[in-house]
């Protein structure tokens, strides 16, 4: 039984980690860095908000994450080896999607394409 326990909290860890911690971190060293960037160089309307949303996503997904881990520790404390097992499975897994990358800039010039001072069609990175 408690392989079961440890074997479902391990893919939750990795569901959790994954919608979490690594969108976390996608936001820390691409999101906000590229948003500067864009900035800088004028490719952004200024007055944009998307770094203040970036901050709203990180505190919400920071407590989503937090959230779960407490109600773990507190009503299964023996599941938790596995939560965090599968959380640090996720993060060394999804290293490669952190910084920039063509996936990344897609969702954001998507995401934000109603900021930006030209056309979509017309952004090279």
């Amino acid at each position: 039984m408690n392989i079961l326990i440890f074997c479902l909290f391990w893919f939750i860890g990795i569901l959790v980690t994954s919608f979490t911690l690594v969108s976390i971190l996608i936001i820390l060293f691409f999101g906000i860095p590229f948003t500067k960037k864009l900035e800088k160089t004028k490719l952004l309307k200024s007055n944009n908000g998307i770094i203040h949303r970036y901050f709203i996503s990180l505190i919400l997904l920071a407590f989503i994450f937090l959230i779960v881990f407490k109600l773990i520790q507190f009503f299964i404390p023996n599941a938790l080896l596995g939560f965090i097992i599968g959380g640090i499975a996720a993060l060394f897994i999804s290293l490669n999607k952190i910084g920039q990358n063509p996936d990344n800039i897609k969702d954001y010039v998507e995401t934000n394409k109603k900021f930006f001072t030209v056309d979509e069609k017309d952004l090279q990175f």
